[in-house]
């Protein structure tokens, strides 16, 4: 019977799987181009932010890894689809490497947060469970901002072809 944290991982993969299939065929000027609302960032920024968030939550604090991970640049991040496709299998395979065949019991183990990613206390960390929970919640989160900042460039909200 597969490891609880599996489930994570079928999750998690059909989430990144979704947000490649909303870019996929976008022009990578689409892709960068910056969409004309206040504090909102292009899809090439939403995409990079949704894989790097999510491979801090459910691999790096998890999995016990080291990261390099700058959060503030991944909303000025810019290149190709194919670039992008390529992190997303880097972090898909990492989700298996990481959470595929860990112990159900780990899941009650205590993360190390740093006090930079805003979780509430530091005198309570989250449990590997918890930090499962949020990548969950925050992947579907930024794959609806993908889907809905794609929806208003196709319908023509928003001019892909600018003058």
């Amino acid at each position: 019977m597969p490891h609880i944290a599996h489930r994570y991982v079928i999750i998690l993969e059909r989430t990144a799987r979704d947000a490649l299939a909303q870019l996929d065929g976008l022009s990578d000027d689409v892709l960068n181009r910056p969409v004309p609302m206040p504090e909102a960032n292009s899809l090439y920024a939403l995409a990079t932010h949704l894989a790097g968030a999510g491979e801090f939550w459910a691999v790096t604090l998890p999995g016990n890894r080291t990261t390099d991970r700058d959060r503030s640049a991944e909303f000025r991040a810019t290149g190709t689809f194919a670039e992008l496709s390529s992190r997303y299998e880097r972090w898909i395979a990492d989700l298996h490497v990481v959470l595929d065949e860990l112990p159900d019991e780990a899941l009650d183990r205590a993360s190390e947060v740093p006090i930079s990613s805003h979780w509430p206390t530091a005198d309570n960390p989250p449990t590997i469970r918890d930090c499962l929970l949020h990548a969950v919640e925050h992947s579907a989160l930024h794959l609806g901002h993908i889907q809905l900042t794609v929806q208003l460039f196709q319908n023509g909200v928003w001019d892909t072809h600018p003058a």
